[in-house]
């Protein structure tokens, strides 16, 4: 997935596949859950990428009337901290994921 724009991928099947991979690559695909567009499987990918790294996650719903209205953030130094936002929180908990667990070797990082 070379040249996807983490921030703004949106929610749909390619999405829902990338995190299924990366959180759950010992199960089959056909058991991807709709990870962002239901809360619900949300949550269960978002307890699953708590368990793989070691850093503060923080989600929830901005006090703006802006479109992008959630945001998933890792990271507890306001310095280095990455956040992504999104119209729904789904698909703001993915987008996290999915920038969290890119491949980093193909963007020339170790």
């Amino acid at each position: 997935m070379s040249g996807v724009d983490y921030y703004r991928i949106p929610a749909g099947d390619e999405l829902n596949l990338l995190v299924h991979k990366k959180l759950f690559p010992h199960k089959a695909p056909g058991n991807c859950l709709q990870y962002s567009e239901d809360e619900a499987a949300a949550q269960v990918a978002l307890r699953q990428l708590k368990s793989k790294i070691d850093s503060t996650i923080v989600t929830g719903k901005l006090r703006s009337s802006r479109r992008a209205r959630y945001f998933a953030r890792y990271g507890a130094d306001p310095s280095t901290s990455t956040e992504v936002l999104a119209e729904t929180l789904p698909l703001a908990i993915c987008r996290l994921i999915a920038l969290r667990l890119r491949d980093r070797s193909s963007e020339g990082i170790s």
